[in-house]
């Protein structure tokens, strides 16, 4: 298999998604069983933010491992102490079968929820090893978040997504057993820029003409005034986070 042409795109985005993307919260982590992990593997690890997390909850023998494509997006985690990276695809990954313990997929499963990525997690994990997909979703209940994915989704075309639910089979997959659902508000406090940083973040905006942008973030600018938050420094994103815990069966 080849990597998504569009996730590609995430080359030209790298400052952009550290800018404009929330972290996740602490329960989020404190729910996965990090401290008995001899091996954790943070597939589509992007530029780190949640792999950065579970370092201070691992033993200081345990292994991490960051798996990414998209080498501009992992070099935010080249000196990060006591982390590997490996600049490779969801379904070839040189790690030994049972080595792993913990495969996390933050912000990433629906880029590679295909037979050939969910085989390799199958056979790195070890029996009983543990699944987690985890995702930050924009909150659409707030009206003013709901028009920004209004606009957004204009640009996404065929381009996988976690809110199109493709991925869901894996959740109904024997190979693996659905442990656990953590549903939780996750609001994120951010600089107003950063609200722009956050659309051009989006895989399928970050590579549009310098024009098309540009009126991206007029748009951007005009859906904030309309909700009061035009004079703002600061505003809150309301995010709200999914975790599921799948046990290899």
């Amino acid at each position: 298999m080849t990597l998504n042409p569009t996730a590609r795109n995430y080359r030209v985005a790298v400052a952009a998604y550290e800018a404009g993307r929330p972290s996740y919260p602490a329960e989020i982590v404190a729910a996965l069983p990090l401290q008995a992990a001899r091996c954790v593997v943070d597939l589509g690890a992007g530029t780190g933010k949640f792999t950065r997390l579970l370092r201070p909850h691992l033993s200081g023998t345990a292994r991490l491992v960051a798996i990414e494509p998209v080498a501009e997006m992992s070099a935010k985690l080249a000196n990060e102490a006591g982390i590997e990276v490996i600049n490779t695809r969801a379904d070839a990954i040189a790690l030994e079968t049972g080595s792993v313990d913990l495969v996390t997929c933050a912000q990433a499963f629906h880029w590679f929820d295909n037979e050939p990525s969910v085989a390799e997690i199958t056979r790195l994990l070890r029996p009983g090893g543990t699944l987690a997909l985890v995702w930050n979703n924009r909150d659409d209940r707030a009206p003013w978040v709901d028009a920004l994915s209004v606009m957004i989704e204009k640009y996404a075309g065929d381009t996988p997504r976690q809110r199109s639910g493709h991925w869901r089979w894996i959740l109904q997959d024997p190979r693996f057993l659905l442990e656990k659902e953590i549903v939780q508000d996750h609001p994120h406090r951010m600089a107003r820029q950063g609200v722009y940083e956050r659309v051009v973040s989006t895989s399928y905006v970050a590579n549009l003409p310098d024009a098309e942008k540009a009126g991206i973030r007029d748009r951007t600018d005009a859906i904030l005034r309309e909700a009061g938050l035009g004079d703002a420094d600061e505003v809150v994103f309301p995010y709200v986070t999914q975790l599921f815990l799948l046990k290899r069966a």
